[in-house]
């Protein structure tokens, strides 16, 4: 903490000491009056320059007053303003050329996120031709996917619930919508979506893995609008407009399942017949209003809805009587945020933060017979209420400070039922109450116009029932620019993590509990360290990267493979999970990425291991994490052929995930039972797959934008493992020679799809 006390003393003593110009406002979208986060604004007289901050945001302190400031950012066209006395307001034009691809910030301060924009992630070919940003992110090094259909994200090795995944500053604890096929988020009410995976900076904590942060759109506040898309899957509606022109605006954007009609098709249950019935639909809301109270005030409100119903019914109906078992698994997120920023100084900006998230995971399973009806019903909840007190300050050309606090209370609820099972009896939920308390401090250092530091620290007091931790997470990252495009970068975090997620996979899609660290499960921690280079091919227009990581975390849980959380009512879930597992993970990521020209597209690869070790699990030795995998190569590229037609593709390999095999069956009273050695011993078949797509761009009665999309998914057919299922099987004659058969089931063959949008 001296060090920073220092950093900022330095900052202000400088600034007394010289007699500097401060530049400072605001960047806009000129059509939508949307507020521009990673703008370039640059001075080429001196060479200084810096970037807007998520809220639009800029200050510039230079040596003489310049004669012209620059402005520019992708898909915009530069601007050269002389800038005066007063902050700001710069209005960008977006650019009629096509879009650059942009992988990662242009920033050259380290730090960065991995960034992808919203046009690019609608663009490529995915399931059923759904657009999501959970998948996007997985073509870049060091992401990769679960199962077939999966939109979880594995970020160098660690779990889904190791990533921070914030929608206007709320944490969302499930991003899943059809048990991982496709994200919650969707892509129409997106403005922008940044990934930190390795040394993100010290603002964002309480994860092991990485940061996703998304921020919606602010709605359209010069002209009435909107977007209705039509697929596959789903149906999306969004509206926009001004509520106040050029000043206060609002977006609404929907979006509900085509699944939930097949419901109408289910066919009437007749007297004397049999079957099954699947019932599975879902539904997301976006909605937020912003206002500018003044040149230097502003003010949002957020608000996310979201919720997935997925039922199976079992029946067989008689003259007599109706007979039937019915599973159910549903699990939603509301969030809400109330922002309020404003510009104190030139050089000073501030924002404030409220914050709610809330999210539950049911499970229900009911059955009848005839006139007796019974059920059971479980849930799991945590609701977050908190809120942020952030400070942006510029006190001298080369620093940049973010100082801030934030708190949140978090409420668990897991593991209630009710039920009218006998002898079985209705549960009380166990409220579990925990506090989390942060200050930090962030700060990018230019030393050199070649060099720069990110230095940061944060510190945490987490409390739960009567026991308190206290961890402090130091952050450091570099950046050198040497010879001609070149650029070496280092970094090195901790990080801990004060939440635990157990998932049941027995029913439905997945019945998941968030609980927190207690004194018996301490938080886990994790110390990562990065290095890389990168080379920038001004002729051809290709970036080359280089990077290699390590990981090493303590304090990990796991748990016995099929336990069934559902049940577990009257015990202690410390009781059940193993506890002190340790990690470790390594692994070299390579990129090379194109941006210009008709052709664009880039190619990763990533070669890794990540590895676990707990004292009463496989015997205490190392043993693989279930999504390690040691080749991940992603490729997507896209070719334009004029104003209206452009192809896309993307290519994923992975080496399968580790699973844990029987190495041999006994009969025992009629039942098999399996034998097993070793946790994740074996590997499923690899994952490969290509897909392909078309997109049309065009006029409606020459005045509303369309775009249709069509193609393929999995092109060549793959049969790509889902799970596999293990069998006992024996010569049909005899009986005799018993072997054990391993079946791989698989889903989503060659599929067609198409999807149709229009801007009104």
């Amino acid at each position: 903490m001296r060090v920073f006390l220092w950093i900022l003393l330095l900052g202000c003593s400088a600034q007394v000491s010289a007699q500097q110009v401060t530049v400072s406002g605001r960047v806009y979208d000129l059509e939508s009056g949307e507020l521009l986060g990673g703008v370039s604004v640059w001075d080429s007289l001196s060479g200084a320059g810096t970037f807007t901050n998520t809220y639009g945001f800029f200050s510039l302190t230079l040596a003489t007053r310049p004669q012209a400031i620059r402005f520019s950012y992708v898909g915009y066209q530069p601007q050269y303003i002389q800038p005066g006395n007063e902050p700001m307001d710069i209005r960008l034009k977006r650019a009629t050329a096509l879009e650059e691809v942009v992988i990662t910030a242009p920033k050259t301060l380290p730090g960065n996120p991995v960034s992808l924009p919203i046009s690019e992630i609608r663009n490529m070919p995915v399931l059923l031709g759904e657009a999501d940003v959970l998948k996007a992110f997985s073509f870049t090094p060091g992401v990769s996917t679960g199962n077939e259909g999966s939109a979880g994200l594995y970020v160098r090795g660690g779990t889904p619930d190791q990533n921070l995944i914030l929608l206007d500053d709320v944490p969302v604890y499930n991003a899943m919508h059809l048990g991982g096929f496709f994200s919650v988020f969707n892509p129409a009410s997106l403005k922008s979506a940044d990934l930190y995976k390795g040394a993100f900076p010290a603002r964002y904590g309480g994860r092991l893995s990485s940061v996703m942060d998304l921020t919606m759109k602010e709605g359209n506040n010069r002209e009435f609008g909107g977007e209705l898309g039509l697929g596959l899957m789903n149906q999306s509606l969004t509206l926009e407009g001004p509520i106040v022109k050029n000043k206060a605006s609002f977006i609404v954007s929907g979006r509900v399942s085509t699944l939930g009609l097949s419901s109408l098709l289910t066919p009437k249950r007749r007297a004397n017949t049999f079957g099954e019935d699947y019932t599975y639909r879902f539904h997301d809301l976006n909605a937020k209003v912003n206002y500018q109270i003044s040149k230097t005030d502003h003010i949002y409100l957020s608000f996310y809805n979201g919720f997935d119903r997925f039922k199976y019914d079992e029946w067989s109906k008689t003259n007599q009587k109706e007979v039937s078992t019915a599973v159910g698994n549903n699990w939603g997120n509301n969030t809400g945020t109330i922002r309020y920023s404003k510009m104190l100084s030139p050089k000073l900006f501030s924002r404030a933060i409220l914050i709610y998230s809330d999210y539950t995971s049911q499970f229900t399973n009911r059955s009848k017979d005839g006139e007796q009806d019974f059920y059971r019903y479980s849930d799991t909840r945590i609701t977050d209420v908190g809120g942020k007190i952030q400070l942006d300050y510029y006190p001298v050309r080369w620093l940049e400070m973010r100082i801030g606090i934030d708190h949140t209370r978090h409420r668990f609820s897991p593991f209630s039922m009710n039920s009218n099972y006998t002898p079985m009896t209705t549960g009380h939920p166990t409220r579990l109450n925990a506090a989390q308390t942060s200050i930090f401090l962030d700060t990018d250092i230019k030393l050199t116009s070649r060099l720069g530091l990110n230095v940061g620290g944060r510190f945490t007091e987490y409390s739960v029932g009567g026991a308190a931790f206290r961890n402090p997470e130091p952050r450091l990252a570099a950046t050198w620019s040497f010879a001609d495009h070149w650029k070496l970068t280092g970094s090195a975090t901790v990080m801990n993590q004060y939440l635990h997620l157990l998932v049941n996979n027995g029913y439905g899609f997945g019945y998941d509990a968030w609980l927190p660290a207690t004194e018996r499960i301490p938080p886990s921690r994790a110390r990562q360290w990065s290095a890389g280079l990168s080379r920038k091919l001004v002729k051809p227009g290709i970036d080359l990267s280089l990077e290699y990581y390590r990981k090493n975390i303590t304090n990990m849980i796991d748990y016995p493979d099929g336990t069934n959380f559902t049940g577990m009512l009257a015990d202690s879930w410390e009781d059940i999970v193993k506890s002190g597992g340790r990690g470790r993970s390594s692994g070299l990521e390579m990129m090379a990425t194109r941006n210009s020209g008709k052709l664009r597209g880039r190619v990763s690869y990533t070669l890794s291991r990540s590895e676990l070790k707990f004292e009463e699990i496989n015997a205490g030795q190392w043993y693989p994490m279930k999504y390690d995998r040691l080749h991940n190569l992603n490729a997507s590229a896209s070719y334009t052929f004029n104003k209206k037609w452009s192809l896309n593709g993307t290519f994923i390999y992975q080496t399968g995930h580790a699973v844990t095999l029987p190495v041999g069956a006994v009969q025992y009273n009629g039942n098999t039972r399996y034998i097993y050695h070793g946790r994740n011993n074996g590997r499923m078949p690899d994952f490969h797959k290509l897909d392909l797509g078309v997109t049309r761009s065009g006029k409606l009665w020459k005045r509303y934008e369309t775009k249709l999309s069509f193609g393929l998914y999995n092109v060549y057919n793959r049969a790509n493992p889902l799970y596999l299922d293990f069998r006992k099987t024996s010569e049909p004659q005899t009986g005799q020679n018993p072997t054990l058969v391993i079946k791989q089931y698989s889903m989503f063959p060659v599929l067609p799809f198409i999807n149709y949008t229009v801007k009104f």
